[in-house]
C-alpha cells in the first residue's frame, strides 16, 4: 500500500473515530402544550395574560410551558431528573405585529430565535429555531386539513440544537450541532377549512385549544469528516483503476 493511500486511510479512520465519539442531541420527543391562543400574527402558547394582542409589553420575551410525554427516543429518553418539562417561546410575525419585538418570528425567512425550546432537566441544551415554514396561501404558517367535521391545523418549524458543553450560550462546532424539526398541531371540532381560514386571515383568534408537538432531532454530518472519508474512498478507487490498467 502506498504512503499516500495509508495517509488517506488514517485520515478516514480519524474522522470515523471523531464521529463515533460525538454526543449530539438526537431522537424524537412528543410534547403536549397547554391552552393556546392562535392568530395569524402570533401564537400565545399558554394564553399568558401578559402577552395578548396588541402586546402590552412588546419588547419582552414571553414563553409558554410544555410537558414531554412518554413517547420519546434517543437523547430525549435520558436525564436525571427525567426529562419532562420545558418552555417554548411565544411567536409574533413582525410584519403583522411590529410592536411585539420580543417574540419576533418572521414567516418564511431564515432567522434565529434563540432558546425557542428549553428543557428543565437539561439546562445546557440549546434549541434555536431558524425557519417558520409558510402554510395557507403562503401568508400564514398554518396548514389546514379537513378531517370529517373537524379541521386539523399544523405548523412546521426547523431549527438547530446542541448540548452547550463549553457554556458559551450559543451552539458552536465543539458542541455537536444537530438539526431539529417540530410539527405543531391541534384539532378544531365542528368547523371547516373555510371557516378557520376566514378567522385567521381576518385577524381573529382560533381561541383556546390544546396543542401538541413532535420534535425530531437528527445528526448533521461533519463537512471535514465527510470530505476526508470521500477522499479516502476516491484514493481506493484510483489505486484499483491503476492496478486494473496494469
Amino acid at each position: 500500500m502506498s504512503k499516500t493511500l495509508k495517509t488517506l486511510f488514517a485520515a478516514a479512520a480519524l474522522a470515523a473515530t471523531t464521529l463515533a465519539s460525538a454526543t449530539p442531541i438526537v431522537g424524537i420527543a412528543n410534547l403536549t402544550i397547554g391552552q393556546v391562543i392562535v392568530r395569524n400574527g402570533s401564537v400565545d402558547w399558554n394564553n399568558d395574560p401578559t402577552n395578548i394582542d396588541p402586546p402590552p409589553n412588546g419588547a419582552n420575551i414571553t414563553t409558554g410551558d410544555f410537558r414531554v410525554i412518554n413517547t420519546r427516543t434517543g437523547s430525549f429518553l435520558t436525564g436525571t431528573p427525567q426529562l419532562s418539562l420545558g418552555t417554548i417561546r411565544d411567536m409574533a410575525d413582525p410584519a403583522i405585529l411590529p410592536g411585539d419585538t420580543g417574540n419576533a418570528f418572521p414567516l418564511g425567512t431564515v432567522t434565529n430565535v434563540h432558546n425557542f425550546l428549553t428543557f428543565a432537566a437539561q439546562p445546557n441544551w440549546i434549541f434555536d429555531a431558524t425557519y417558520l415554514v409558510p402554510g395557507y396561501l403562503g401568508i400564514s404558517p398554518f396548514v389546514l386539513t379537513q378531517q370529517g367535521t373537524n379541521v386539523g391545523v399544523t405548523m412546521t418549524i426547523y431549527g438547530t440544537a446542541c448540548d452547550d458543553l463549553n457554556l458559551s450560550g450559543t451552539c458552536n462546532a465543539g458542541d455537536d450541532i444537530t438539526k431539529w424539526t417540530g410539527i405543531f398541531s391541534a384539532q378544531f371540532t365542528n368547523t371547516t377549512v373555510a371557516e378557520i381560514a376566514a378567522t385567521i386571515l381576518g385577524g381573529g383568534a382560533l381561541g383556546n385549544n390544546t396543542w401538541s408537538a413532535t420534535i425530531e432531532a437528527t445528526a448533521l454530518p461533519e463537512p471535514t469528516s465527510v470530505a476526508l472519508v470521500g477522499l479516502a474512498l476516491a484514493g481506493v478507487g484510483f489505486v484499483s483503476r491503476r492496478r486494473q490498467a496494469k
